[in-house]
């Protein structure tokens, strides 16, 4: 098991997405600081009811864009790769230190129409959104390791719905709930407003061929 600095918060980190933080609490700060001048990674843990999650995603502060007079400042952070949070310990640091282990996916064979028709419903809904650049998707040119957690980033899905696919260990099962999703909101993309700010205010930096 690997011990790291870990960050609960109230967002959910997909592997290989860019995220920009706003870092103000100065326990935080000092976890960035250390990570970024270190060359390390931290966890950072999606809160639900309150407590964190057990399944995360590593970070790395890819860039600090802005330090503020009081100490506080603007990141963007890369997501990594998933963890299990076995337990996490308290005192040593002003910040959690936890004890992870790797979380992979199980073993099975890839649903490559299953992922022509994500590809298809994404694009569809990027040329949709008004407002903000959405890169489409090539399926031929994606050198992202999950074509699920790149198509997830820019989607409107609702926090529990992002907990619910950072949490499953099947690139195909994400994928199915992911394409569910898409031809849901579509047609209302096109007359709800309100599914395009949502999608528009995702937080993940655009999506760019990795």
């Amino acid at each position: 098991m690997k011990k790291i600095g870990l960050f609960p918060l109230d967002i959910v980190l997909f592997p290989e997405s860019i995220y920009p933080l706003h870092i103000f609490e100065e326990r935080y700060r000092q976890l960035i600081n250390h990570c970024h001048q270190n060359n390390l990674e931290f966890g950072i843990c999606p809160i639900a009811n309150s407590k964190m999650r057990q399944i995360g995603c590593k970070a790395k502060v890819v860039e600090i864009t802005s330090r503020h007079e009081d100490g506080k400042m603007d990141i963007l952070v890369k997501g990594t790769e998933r963890f299990r949070l076995v337990n996490f310990t308290e005192g040593a640091k002003p910040y959690y230190i936890g004890n992870l282990e790797p979380y992979m996916d199980e073993p099975e064979i890839a649903d490559f129409g299953l992922a022509d028709q994500c590809v298809e419903l994404f694009n569809n809904i990027a040329r949709e959104i008004k407002g903000v650049f959405i890169e489409e998707i090539e399926i031929n040119s994606i050198q992202a390791n999950k074509l699920s957690f790149l198509i997830a980033q820019k989607t409107g899905l609702p926090y529990e719905k992002k907990i619910e696919l950072i949490e499953l260990r099947s690139e195909n099962a994400r994928l199915r709930k992911l394409k569910s999703h898409l031809r849901l909101i579509l047609p209302a993309i096109k007359t709800a407003e309100q599914v395009n700010r949502i999608i528009r205010n995702d937080g993940y930096f655009r999506l760019k061929r990795i």
